[in-house]
């Protein structure tokens, strides 16, 4: 059995552990599993203490596990921390401020990247690790609704509810792997580098983070939602396919009628207007159907899909008018008055049940304004992130280098709102992959020149990038040193 092991059996059994108030046994036990663990060198083994205190009195707050080394050897501390509070029948496993506060951890709890990959974790296991919203929140306490679910810990919850950010109950041997990724993510983001086949397991696992934080979009599933749905909107960065992706689902389909929404679009092209026309007296205005009615009438026979490109350029509730009461895809008997009778003396409006409407939104895009809420509850929205495969498969290292940069440095460093700026795949890709691989290389890196470094310059001028703008700026510098160097 190995160190790491015998510590999870020590885990499961919570307050019944056989080395309950064994203190030197368990401190001996958790350097056995640092040494199986993690790199032996003394400069990263330093970097910690083994804090052990397992009392057996019930109403301790019995604890355990690993601080930062620039800690007194007793008594409160500061900064993170991995450790587990013996219950009843189990054990929770936690990641914890000390109540002495951030110490020089502080960096750390207030990156993105760090929340980031807790959550993706908390997906990854399904819910049952708990991460708390704010991981630098010290004043609020874990929700009733979740420590009901841990083994019973109350004296630990009274004591360090507040500071907990991160935790996991401990039961059964398929907890195990929960608390291995809190284990590693805590000496990971020391910096202390893993060892063996469990270096081989975190990288698996961060590739596994990467996926949770940047999901691979299913083109099956999403067929089936816009079938399903009717309504659907492919939301994301630039450069992530999503017009391509429309494309496909159009082709699929078998019918399109495909338009691109741009500032100057209004309700008279998209669903009927009053258009001029020159007669023999002068000028007579005809109504005309725009395309949401055209579409429409191609929807009687077959199912048909209305691909709107860039559907946030325009002002939608000016473009739809009174037609937006009409997305609604469990109520396909709805209809509106038109202001203009359509075929003949016909002025209302029904939308087809084989009608559907795909459009794509670029979150980059702050010129133009947000979607309102009447206007987002009629859609679907399917994210659309950078894809790291698609890179990969053409095998241009110098492209896989700098679009791992450009993730890793998004996914680290910018908040929610800036994350949606990176840039899609697509920045790092072959313009003309029908040239075949021959000259490949010198097309990605004038790609990259001409496209991806404007880009992120001109995030950085625009101020769009927040408290990552440094970082950023860093990437932009790194990616240019890089093409001089090829």
């Amino acid at each position: 059995m190995s160190a790491f092991e015998s510590l999870l059996a020590g885990l499961k059994k919570g307050r019944d552990w056989e080395l309950m108030g064994d203190s030197d046994k368990v401190r001996e036990l958790l350097s056995r599993v640092y040494d199986e663990r993690c790199h032996r060198g003394k400069h990263h083994k330093d970097a910690y203490q083994v804090r052990v205190n397992l009392q057996k009195a019930d109403e301790a707050a019995s604890y355990a596990g690993w601080i930062t080394a620039d800690n007194e050897k007793s008594g409160p501390y500061q900064g993170t921390s991995f450790v587990w509070f013996p219950g009843l029948k189990g054990s929770v496993a936690v990641l914890v401020i000390g109540t002495e506060g951030f110490g020089n951890d502080s960096g750390i709890l207030g990156r993105p990247g760090h929340a980031r990959r807790l959550r993706a974790l908390s997906r990854l296991h399904n819910g049952r690790l708990w991460v708390k919203p704010d991981l630098l929140d010290i004043s609020t306490e874990i929700p009733p609704a979740t420590s009901s679910h841990w083994p019973e810990i109350p004296s630990a919850l009274k004591a360090y509810s507040r500071v907990i950010y991160a935790g996991t109950a401990v039961r059964t041997e398929d907890d195990g792997e929960a608390v291995a990724d809190l284990l590693d993510l805590f000496f990971h983001e020391h910096q202390t580098p893993l060892t063996e086949r469990f270096k081989s397991r975190w990288a698996d696992r961060m590739s596994a983070i990467a996926g949770a934080v940047f999901p691979a979009i299913d083109e099956d599933d999403t067929l089936a939602t816009l079938r399903e749905r009717r309504f659907v909107i492919l939301d994301g960065p630039p450069g992530t396919g999503k017009t391509r992706l429309a494309n496909r689902l159009a082709e699929r389909v078998g019918s399109a009628t495909k338009v691109q929404f741009h500032a100057a679009r209004t309700y008279e092209d998209f669903v009927l207007g009053l258009f001029p026309r020159p007669t023999e007296q002068g000028l007579a205005f005809e109504v005309r159907a725009g395309d949401l009615i055209a579409a429409n009438k191609k929807a009687q026979t077959r199912d048909h899909v209305l691909v709107i490109d860039e559907i946030n350029r325009a002002d939608l509730a000016r473009v739809l008018g009174e037609a937006i009461s009409l997305f609604e895809v469990g109520e396909p008997d709805r209809s509106v008055r038109l202001p203009h009778p359509i075929d003949g003396d016909q002025h209302e409006l029904r939308l087809s049940p084989t009608l559907m409407v795909l459009g794509t939104r670029n979150t980059a895009d702050r010129t133009i304004a947000r979607l309102d809420i009447a206007i987002r509850r009629r859609f679907a929205f399917i994210e659309v992130w950078p894809d790291l495969r698609a890179v990969a498969a053409e095998g241009v290292d110098f492209a896989s280098e700098v679009f791992a940069d450009v993730v890793h440095t998004f996914t680290e460093y910018a908040d929610d709102d800036a994350l949606r700026l990176v840039p899609g795949h697509a920045y790092v890709l072959d313009p003309r992959p029908e040239l075949g691989t021959e000259g490949r290389l010198p097309r990605v890196a004038r790609r990259v020149r001409y496209e991806l470094v404007p880009l992120l310059r001109h995030y950085l001028d625009e101020k769009l990038c927040g408290a990552a703008s440094e970082q950023i700026a860093g990437l932009a510098d790194r990616i240019e040193a890089r093409l001089m160097a090829l």
